[in-house]
């Protein structure tokens, strides 16, 4: 498992933190990968803060069939 999918299921701050602080070690990562490592752990950092996001009723909209008059 890479470090990016390690970010994703980590199950709190601290273990974030210690996962971008290893992922510091890995030199040759490119400036995208160090970025989407950022990236991924804001996200989970959202995600744990606020475990249950609100849900909103959807709204079942239902279209009218209308039927076009031909002009002649």
């Amino acid at each position: 498992m890479g470090l990016r999918e390690q970010i994703k299921n980590a199950k709190s701050d601290s273990e974030i933190s210690t996962l971008l602080q290893s992922g510091q070690k890995y030199e040759f990562a490119s400036a995208r990968t160090k970025s989407a490592w950022k990236s991924t752990a804001k996200f989970r950092l959202a995600e744990l803060s606020n475990p249950v996001p609100a849900q909103t009723p959807e709204k079942s909209v239902e279209s009218k069939k209308v039927s076009k008059k031909k002009t002649k």
